[in-house]
C-alpha cells in the first residue's frame, strides 16, 4: 500500500522532475581554520544534511578523509588517477532552499595548475554524481511502485476471470433452473390430470363395485330361496 500511494506521489511530482538538473562549478574561496582558501563550489537543489552525508561517502573514495565540525579534510588525494600530496578541505554551507558543496586546496607545491584543473572537474563530478544518486532513488521507488500497481492489476484481472467464471456459471445454472421450471409445470399438469382421472376412474369403480355387491346379494337371496 506504501509503494501504491508513492505511485500516485510520483505522478503528482513528475511534471516538477522531469526538468534536467545542470550543475554549474564556480571558484570560491572559503574560511578554513582561520584562513582563506580557493576552491570549487556547486550549489545543489536539496538539504544540507542530504549533500553533506553524499561528499562525505564521494570524498572516501579519493583519499584518506577527517571530519572536524563542518570541514572535512582529504589526505593524498586521488584525483582523475594522479595523486597529489597537498590536502584538500571540503565542507557545505545552507544557500535559502539550496546547499553548496565546496571542495578547496591551500597549496605551495607548485602542484596549483593540474590539481585545479582536476580539483574543478572533481566538484563537478560529484555534482552529477549526487544528482544521479537522487534520480536513482526515483527510479527505484518509481520501480517499486510500478511493481505494485502491476501485481494489483494481475489481482484484479484474474478476478476479473473468476468473476465472469462465476456469471457464467450462474447463467448456466438459472437457464437450467429455468427449464427445469418449466419441465416442472408440465410435469405437474400431467399428474394433476392424471390425478383427476384416477379420481374419476375410483368413482366409477366404487359404483360398479356397489353395482356388482348388490347383484351378488341378491343371487344369494335367489340361492336360498331355492327348495
Amino acid at each position: 500500500m506504501k509503494a501504491f500511494k508513492t505511485f500516485f506521489l510520483l505522478l503528482a511530482l513528475l511534471p516538477i522532475v522531469t526538468y534536467a538538473q545542470k550543475v554549474e562549478v564556480k571558484k570560491e574561496n572559503s574560511r578554513i581554520n582561520s584562513e582563506n582558501i580557493p576552491g570549487y563550489q556547486i550549489t545543489l537543489a536539496s538539504t544540507q544534511e542530504e549533500v553533506q552525508n553524499s561528499l562525505s561517502r564521494y570524498l572516501k573514495t579519493i583519499g584518506k578523509t577527517k571530519q572536524s565540525d563542518d570541514v572535512i579534510t582529504i589526505s593524498e588525494p586521488l584525483i582523475e588517477g594522479k595523486k597529489y600530496t597537498a590536502s584538500l578541505y571540503s565542507t557545505t554551507k545552507q544557500i535559502g532552499n539550496n546547499t553548496a558543496a565546496w571542495i578547496g586546496v591551500n597549496s605551495d607545491s607548485g602542484e596549483e595548475t593540474s590539481l585545479n584543473r582536476d580539483l574543478e572537474k572533481l566538484v563537478y563530478d560529484f555534482g552529477v554524481s549526487f544528482y544521479r544518486e537522487k534520480i536513482q532513488i526515483q527510479i527505484d521507488e518509481s520501480l517499486r511502485a510500478l511493481q505494485t500497481v502491476e501485481k494489483k492489476q494481475a489481482r484484479l484481472i484474474n478476478q476479473n476471470k473468476d468473476l465472469n467464471n462465476k456469471v457464467e456459471n450462474n447463467k448456466r445454472e438459472k437457464l437450467q433452473l429455468e427449464k427445469s421450471l418449466v419441465g416442472n409445470k408440465t410435469e405437474l399438469e400431467d399428474l394433476t390430470k392424471k390425478l383427476q382421472a384416477n379420481a374419476k376412474a375410483q368413482d366409477s369403480v366404487a359404483i360398479a363395485t356397489e353395482q356388482i355387491r348388490k347383484v351378488v346379494e341378491m343371487h344369494k337371496e335367489r340361492q336360498q330361496k331355492v327348495q
